[in-house]
């Protein structure tokens, strides 16, 4: 599989020296998460990280100062937006940040994949995760969605692959959907919010080599 992996949640050393060989490490500034960092945590864990892997914070209907502060004080090279931003505000962070965004689209259905379609105008990156209940967090919750709804998927610009991903379905998912790029959480996790680093490294070996 030639594919790029990113590892999203995570928040301690160990985590990320065993993903040193991701193309994107993902920081969860989202206080609700069981995978939260703060910036603080996050800086210091990017001072380990390689020149070449794109360190990506996530936020959830973030204020525009919390997320500028952060993205500055971090050094994000993008941010994810996971919340309801609409495109006008999605346009404003952009320009407020001036870093790539990647826009997460929770996909339950066909009209999902197409929703996606009107932020492809204002994002640098889409990003398809399975659509939790109203109650849940958003992302990370272990579960895939129907992958044959992205079978025969175009896109202008980059898109991702998350939910519900591991070592044993990723092969499968990137062969049904042709993802280029992979973002696994909850599948590298020995408890909830807890990173494996075995399950991480043997997760990127594994995509690595098939």
């Amino acid at each position: 599989m030639e594919v790029k992996i990113k590892i999203c949640g995570i928040n301690n050393e160990g985590a990320a020296i065993a993903a040193k060989d991701a193309d994107f490490i993902g920081f969860v500034f989202y206080q609700k998460s069981p995978r939260f960092i703060d910036a603080i945590n996050a800086k210091e864990i990017s001072k380990i990280l390689n020149n070449d892997q794109k360190k990506v914070g996530l936020f959830v209907n973030a204020d525009m100062e919390v997320m500028q502060y952060i993205t500055e004080y971090v050094g994000l090279d993008m941010v994810q937006l996971h919340g309801k931003e609409c495109i006008n505000e999605i346009i404003e962070i952009k320009q407020r940040l001036n870093v790539p965004i990647i826009k997460a689209i929770p996909v339950f259905d066909e009209n999902d994949i197409k929703l996606s379609k009107e932020f492809q105008k204002c994002c640098d990156m889409i990003l398809f995760d399975a659509k939790t209940k109203t109650n849940e967090l958003p992302g990370g919750g272990g579960k895939p969605f129907d992958w044959n709804l992205l079978k025969n998927f175009k896109s202008k610009i980059e898109w991702m692959l998350a939910g519900g991903l591991n070592i044993k379905n990723v092969k499968n998912a990137v062969t049904t959907t042709n993802a280029s790029i992979i973002d696994i959480s909850s599948g590298v996790e020995k408890d909830r919010g807890v990173k494996c680093e075995k399950k991480i490294k043997d997760f990127i070996e594994y995509v690595k080599k098939n």
